[in-house]
């Protein structure tokens, strides 16, 4: 998102989702085809998404004719109990929000891994939410290095991106 927020605006909403868009692919050199934020589902489909990642597991398809007919929007889901911000997001006291979450990163590894075991038994998959600015620092991202290791001791683990989790849906449930 060019901001953390989606403007009311529909020319202003379009002009956000291109600068930041256009912005990912001179930093990565890769266009992006997915993002985790609340902009309109046909604007997304306009400008050549093929998915979202926002709370509610959906695959939405299009009814609009022309170009983005008969295409699909998958949404691949996450909850706010693998969201980092809720763990280690911190008010200053005296403020008015009351959530004062610092929490010791053993514990946020540990609901993680609890919540990586269920999908996994399940055949699932786990979406971890992270911000750079919440758990950019060495102690988080060490407890995210024993998580994965963790994980790939496992059989049969995956690491894809979420692009290529969106195609794989994508191509064994066709939009159309």
């Amino acid at each position: 998102m060019w901001e953390h927020q989606v403007p009311k605006d529909p020319a202003l909403e379009r002009e956000h989702l291109r600068r930041a868009k256009d912005a990912i692919e001179k930093l990565t050199g890769h266009r992006p085809v997915g993002t985790r934020s609340w902009h309109i589902r046909q604007l997304l489909l306009d400008e050549g998404y093929i998915y979202n990642s926002t709370i509610r597991p959906t695959i939405a398809r299009t009814t609009s004719a022309g170009p983005t007919a008969r295409r699909a929007l998958l949404n691949l889901p996450f909850h706010y109990a693998i969201d980092d911000a809720m763990f280690f997001s911190f008010a200053w006291l005296n403020t008015e929000n009351d959530a004062q979450r610092m929490m010791d990163p053993e514990h946020v590894e540990e609901i993680w891994w609890a919540a990586f075991l269920q999908q996994y038994q399940q055949g699932g998959y786990l979406n971890i939410c992270m911000h750079p600015f919440v758990s950019g620092r060495a102690l988080r991202i060490a407890m995210l290095d024993r998580l994965i290791e963790r994980m790939k001791r496992l059989p049969g683990v995956w690491f894809p991106t979420c692009e290529q989790v969106a195609r794989h849906v994508l191509s064994v449930h066709p939009a159309s």
